[in-house]
């Protein structure tokens, strides 16, 4: 019931945003927008997003640790695949899709998996916040630019001790849950148990923190850190390399200063549970686009729709494809297994 409900909610907010996105731009509009467009651009364009996604994979592979001894690159990037196909129906479920995808192919620990991925995410969102900050700070210096993205008055110092005061209950709560996390988790690991469904709890909760903490067992850090670097150079490639669709750079000045920019505004728009992001991305994207670089309406959303359409194509298509390449590859070592 929960999950039919998170659903037709995530269905509410893409109708809304996709509403906010084409209620001032005529499908004609539209459609104008989009003549001599360079479709060939969609090529780079579609190995960027492999490239990231294949690299995600790599990143994984350095905290499974041990496991990797196990894991091929095919399940991984397999894996990554799935979990990002399952989240365009379904936003979130990708994120417990892809580690029980891999843990069933390496008759591993789900729990453990989810942990790493748990771990992943948070990663994620600290390298999405340091990069938020230097594009504020270097990039977006300008006060007045700022407010007219953020939709307030950043002169203002009401908006700050607003900000504050809706944003500290927040922080006590996820505090409180992290420290009610370890206390359980500390009063599960210390003491006897004789129930059979509690004891699978404590086994189920061990396994989870052990993927958690698998960062403390990393035996090539700055490699880790340089593939973390390397997705986000191929996040803000994705977004690059389309604006040569549109020609942007010459008619905009559009540069990778801007692409990160935008790829920043993409991450906020993709946090909200919508189905493949489906409307908020058309919203944020053309929405920066107008205000920051004064990109007509229509250019914004048409840039906006064609890149959020070629990704979804891109993770359809490629998707099966390495699950089935894997799927083979997997038969081959069964295969090679039994006859040695």
């Amino acid at each position: 019931m929960n999950k039919a409900i998170k659903y037709i909610v995530g269905i509410v907010f893409a109708v809304f945003f996709l509403w906010l996105s084409f209620s001032n731009v005529s499908f004609e509009e539209l459609r104008l927008a989009t003549i001599g467009m360079s479709w060939s651009w969609l090529f780079p364009f579609s190995i960027a997003l492999t490239f990231s996604h294949y690299i995600r994979a790599e990143r994984w592979r350095l905290l499974l640790g041990d496991t990797t001894l196990v894991a091929h690159r095919s399940t991984l990037f397999a894996g990554v695949m799935f979990g990002y196909l399952i989240n365009i129906p379904f936003p979130r479920l990708g994120e417990i899709s892809r580690p029980m995808y891999v843990a069933k192919q390496l008759h591993e620990s789900n729990s453990k998996l989810i942990g790493t991925i748990v771990l992943e995410r948070f990663i994620d969102v600290i390298s999405m916040l340091i990069i938020m900050a230097l594009v504020a700070y270097f990039l977006l210096s300008d006060v007045d630019t700022l407010s007219r993205l953020l939709g307030v008055n950043l002169d203002d110092s009401e908006v700050y001790s607003t900000l504050f005061l809706n944003i500290w209950p927040l922080i006590l709560l996820g505090m409180g849950l992290i420290m009610g996390g370890w206390v359980l988790y500390k009063r599960l690991t210390t003491t006897d148990l004789n129930s059979a469904w509690l004891l699978k709890i404590k086994e189920i909760i061990a396994q989870f923190v052990e993927g958690l903490l698998s960062i403390k067992k990393l035996e090539r850090p700055f490699l880790f850190v340089g593939y973390t670097v390397l997705i986000w150079v191929g996040y803000i490639a994705m977004m690059y390399i389309p604006f040569w669709m549109f020609d942007l750079p010459l008619k905009f000045d559009l540069g990778w200063t801007d692409a990160a920019i935008l790829t920043m505004a993409s991450a906020v728009a993709l946090s909200i549970p919508t189905p493949g992001g489906i409307g908020s991305y058309h919203y944020f994207i053309s929405y920066s686009l107008g205000i920051l670089y004064m990109v007509p309406e229509p250019t914004g959303l048409a840039f906006a729709t064609i890149t959020h359409a070629a990704t979804l194509a891109m993770v359809i298509l490629v998707a099966p494809a390495a699950l089935a390449i894997d799927k083979f590859l997997s038969l081959q070592r069964e295969a090679t297994a039994q006859n040695v």
